[in-house]
């Protein structure tokens, strides 16, 4: 058999299984346990022992209401899992296997207002898993119908090649809930009467006022789709589907949600407007028309009596979407603020904004949440994400920085970019280690830090001692309650915070710095915020939305007189007085989401006094203890996609199965195809998960069989069809590095056959003969980094950071040579090729002018160390790599490749809906190759195998199919301007000439052949 058809496989098999590969944190190091209620099970790990009763009984008392709204009961109890690894909030909900993962820490940022947290999170996502079933089109157990399309690009007159490298390859998948997300999300914030833990609140309506007001609201077909928006993009999803869904509940009547989500249940309908037709009587189109007249309407109105006397004053930076946390210099000659200026997502850098001369420069790559001057103004402090610790979890730490530090070295650059040093900072120096610690802050003589210390889904307030390395706590909290930007007051005697606790409102509170009780010193039924000191100790100024938006406010500690500052259009917030008294810098929600202000003349309004009054604070009572049980292995139900493959013009039917456990612990995978002629290809794979690294094993068996009537009068034989088969089997581990990059060993085994139909040629005779061609063996490391700078863009044009693939194999080989001769049995006899491969696969991007275009350059470099098989070379052609060549036109011992694209965009924002796609980019790329793969011996000069060239043009489209999935299209064509290497002496010189490709998938091709599988 040609070995080459094995390579063809293996490459196929790994770019359809890479969908599969998990390098989450294990997580070893945690003992979990199980709650279990009537509907529920709750698990967690050490340190939620609080938090998990209080999650199965908020997850109860949901149950009943959301069930009775949607008329729908689950067949199965809830899995509820709790984490707590990691300094990030999210919810999501596997509708499909009744299983929610909640991340415990409080989802407190600058787009969304204050909740209590985990009753919200768990109610959002047992509506979706209650509500999406009622759209469901088929069994849970079947989520999508899987199609497939391959067809093989010819290799010219080539005998050895059975098939060769995919020239159009083809991926899509039919889901059975087809829902678009501003309604699954806005239903979700609406929840059920009697279970609504969210609400319209001030944030939301700033996002939704203000993009009315400038114009910027999402089209109806944007809102359908997350597709490829910035962070601002994805809440504008949440925020404007959660008023629609509110404006469809008070026109239409809340009983209309449920039949919505019935009406989708229709097997054949795809399009959500045919839902609203059915049930609301009106057109999508004409919903949507309708929601923004009413949007409109009401804003003018409140625009209006702000136009009376606004006082917002001067804008200083909107750069950005997140321009946040302003601070003077203790001079009060520069102002510091967060700012995430030319990134399309919520990562902030730390800037200072010089006002002699209005420049801007950057102090440090990475913060979040408030920060601090040091008290000399050199240096700051903040807080980041650090490297993952020894577990694999992100947490926030404190860190300082001096601007003016030297910058790393070269080397130092070169191993953080590669991924084998820790990412730093010029002059940064990092103050702890695991103390989740956000929103630091300098006592006035520059000893101590006060701080947030996340942990457990609450946060308390915390002192550092600076000399002594010690941390001690102000508050104990413990039930879910948030604290948040302290503030010193200029004595260094109190620091003022504000507090949300889970029965009131967030509100502004003052605690000693040696300790004791805490005092609040201003609350309202709304959101009172973000305190900060006058210079003189007499007052705090705040931010309130205590009349629906966000303002300045300033409260007299003496009097408790409480004055207005701001009358804004948007929202303002986390406000810093300047040194003299004479200012306040600010962010404001304006037209382009948040920037930066200074207002120089406060309007100084008195407040009525009744409008600021302390809530008193009622403490839950506690529930009766729950029982609970360890954790034993449990797994989900066996989840089944249908799958459709034209290959080559040949049907073939089967099935993608399933499975894990409810910790991810361990996973089965099988994957099947079959074809009427018997062709099948099967795949499984179980990977082991409670240790560290991640252990695998795989294994597969493809055939083909080939229908021919080969008939050699000479030979005097006949064949009639001729099969080939591979098996293999690889064992191994994963592990994910500290600096993101990752290994993987691996021990293979794979085995080849074929097996001929046969007959002499007068008919007689006919038999079955087979022969195993190759049994090897390859232990393969491998170490891979994938650094690629994240944007709204990245997949379909990566514009900054690197892929890259190192891999080392021992093989060894035996490869069928012949039989024996003057036998009566047919027996193989083999060459052994035993060698050591090397290779290295690097892509590096780069952003050009102009807008969002790019360069990428690629190496690729591979050796054999010694004398093997043509069928064990490097492939350097075809889709994965000089698309001027076919796949194996270019082979050899040894492999370079030199390529380089330009990238650009043809049409950014195409944002339109037709049938079940939402198209969103459309990039254009010129691209240009050069590579060699040679044996290193005299034949390759006699063999044409020198340095071949290629120039091509390539389109790639971005879009979304049924809401849900992405959709990637790219058409390559290419030219190969060289000969093609010759197979032997003598043939006839073939120029390579125009190649196109396609491919339809859920992503864009980038490995290259051999070297990275």
């Amino acid at each position: 058999m040609s070995h080459k058809l094995t390579q063809t496989i293996l490459i196929l098999l790994a770019l359809s299984t890479q969908v599969l590969a998990q390098f989450d944190a294990n997580h070893p190091e945690l003992n979990w346990r199980v709650i279990e209620t009537e509907h529920f099970k709750v698990y967690y790990h050490q340190g939620l022992e609080k938090l998990a009763p209080r999650a199965a009984q908020v997850a109860e008392d949901a149950y009943g209401p959301i069930a009775s709204f949607y008329n729908f009961d689950l067949d199965s109890k809830v899995r509820i899992i709790l984490k707590d690894t990691e300094d990030y909030a999210n919810g999501a909900a596997y509708y499909y296997h009744n299983t929610i993962e909640i991340w415990v820490s409080n989802l407190d940022f600058a787009l969304r207002g204050s909740t209590d947290w985990l009753p919200n999170v768990i109610t959002h996502e047992l509506t979706h898993i209650i509500a999406l079933q009622l759209a469901r089109k088929s069994s849970r157990r079947i989520p999508a119908i899987f199609v497939n399309y391959l067809q093989y690009q010819g290799e010219g007159k080539r005998d050895d090649i059975l098939a060769g490298y995919p020239n159009v390859l083809a991926a899509y998948a039919i889901p059975a809930t087809i829902i678009p997300p501003w309604f699954a999300e806005g239903t979700a914030q609406y929840m059920a009467p009697g279970a609504q833990h969210d609400r319209w609140d001030s944030h939301r309506d700033m996002i939704l006022r203000q993009a009315t007001r400038n114009g910027s609201l999402l089209t109806r077909d944007e809102m359908s789709v997350f597709g490829a928006k910035t962070g601002l993009g994805f809440e504008k999803v949440y925020d404007h589907g959660y008023s629609l869904t509110l404006f469809i509940v008070d026109t239409f009547g809340r009983d209309k949600l449920p039949e919505l989500y019935r009406q989708m249940k229709v097997w054949w309908r795809t399009d959500f407007g045919g839902a609203i037709r059915a049930t609301l009587g009106i057109s999508a189109s004409e919903l949507h028309t309708r929601w923004v007249a009413s949007l409109k309407k009401r804003y003018a109105d409140q625009n209006a009596q702000i136009e009376t006397n606004p006082a917002q004053g001067d804008l200083i930076r909107d750069d950005g979407y997140l321009n946040l946390h302003p601070r003077w210099s203790p001079d009060g000659t520069k102002l510091a603020y967060l700012s995430n200026k030319g990134r399309d997502y919520g990562r902030t850098s730390l800037m200072v904004y010089t006002l002699a001369d209005s420049s801007v420069e950057l102090a440090a790559p990475s913060a979040v949440t408030a920060f601090d001057w040091s008290t000399d103004g050199e240096q700051f402090l903040y807080a980041r994400h650090s490297q993952p610790n020894k577990y694999g979890g992100r947490q926030w730490d404190l860190y300082t920085i001096d601007p003016k530090a030297s910058k790393s070295s070269l080397f130092q650059n070169v191993k953080t970019a590669i991924g084998l040093a820790r990412a730093t900072f010029p002059g940064e120096t990092r103050l702890s280690t695991g103390s989740r610690g956000i929103h630091p802050t300098y006592s006035p003589d520059g000893t101590q830090i006060a701080f947030v210390k996340n942990g457990g889904g609450s946060t308390n307030l915390c002192i550092l001692d600076i000399a002594a390395d010690t941390i001690r706590y102000l508050t104990s909290f413990d039930d879910g309650s948030q604290v948040a930007t302290p503030s010193w007051s200029p004595d260094g005697s109190q620091i003022a915070f504000s507090l949300y606790r889970i029965s009131t409102s967030r509100d502004i509170a003052t605690i000693s710095a040696t300790g004791g009780d805490y005092t609040v010193r201003v609350a309202s039924r709304e959101t009172d915020r973000d305190p900060c000191w006058t210079p003189d100790g007499s007052s705090l100024v705040f931010a309130s939305d205590q009349d629906g938006i966000f303002n300045l406010y300033r409260v007299n500690l003496s009097s408790g007189t409480i004055d207005r500052l701001t009358r804004v259009y948007g929202g303002a917030f986390q406000p810093h007085v300047h040194p003299d008294g004479d200012r306040i810098a600010y962010a404001h929600y304006g037209k382009n989401a948040y920037e930066i202000r200074v207002i120089s003349h406060p309007l100084k309004e008195p407040v009525v006094a009744n409008i600021f009054q302390v809530n008193p604070f009622a403490a839950t009572t506690p529930k009766p203890a729950i029982a609970s049980r360890p954790y034993k292995n449990e797994f989900s139900s066996t989840t089944i996609l249908p799958r459709l493959a034209i290959d080559s013009g040949k049907l073939k039917l089967g099935a993608i199965a399933g499975s894990d456990d409810v910790l991810r612990k361990q996973t089965f995978f099988i994957s099947g195809l079959l074809a009427h002629d018997l062709d099948m290809d099967l795949y499984a794979l179980y990977e082991y998960r409670k240790r560290r690294p991640t252990f695998f094993l795989e294994a597969y068996r493809i055939s083909r069989h080939v229908e021919e009537d080969i008939i050699s009068r000479d030979e005097d034989f006949r064949i009639y069809n001729r099969t080939f088969a591979l098996t293999g089997i690889e064992i191994g581990g994963k592990y994910t590095l500290r600096r993101g990059g990752t290994i993987d060993a691996r021990l293979v085994y794979h085995r080849t056959g074929a097996v001929l139909d046969q007959a002499r040629f007068n008919g007689l005779n006919r038999d079955i003969v087979g022969a195993t061609t190759l049994n090897g063996f390859d232990l393969a490391l491998t170490y891979r980094l994938n650094a690629i700078g994240r944007s709204r863009d990245s997949e379909i044009n990566p514009r900054s950071g690197r892929r890259l693939a190192l891999r080392y194999d021992r093989y060894f080989n035996w490869f069928i040579s012949g039989f024996e001769e003057n036998t009566s049995l047919i027996i193989e006899t083999y060459d052994r090729y035993f060698y050591n491969q090397l290779s290295l696969d690097w892509n590096e991007f780069i952003p050009v002018a102009p807008g969002r275009s790019a360069l990428s350059f690629r190496f690729f470099g591979g050796i054999i160390d010694s004398e093997v098989d043509d069928t064990f070379d490097f492939f350097l052609g075809g889709l994965p790599g000089m698309k001027g060549y076919t796949f194996y036109s270019l082979e050899g011992r040894r492999a370079l490749m030199l390529r380089s694209a330009y990238r650009f965009p043809l049409w950014s924002r195409i944002d339109r809906q037709t049938g079940p796609i939402y198209s969103d980019q459309l990039y254009g790329a010129f691209f240009a190759g050069i590579a060699r793969a040679w044996d290193g011996t005299s034949d390759d000069a006699i063999l044409k195998r020198g340095w071949k060239r290629e120039l091509g043009t390539q389109l790639r489209y971005d879009a979304t199919s049924f809401y849900l999935f992405p959709t990637r299209a790219s058409l390559d064509v290419a030219y190969g301007f060289d000969h093609v290497p010759l197979q032997r002496a003598g043939d006839p010189l073939e120029r390579s000439g125009l190649k196109i490709y396609f491919t339809l998938l859920f992503g864009f091709v980038t490995d290259v052949g051999k070297g990275n599988f």
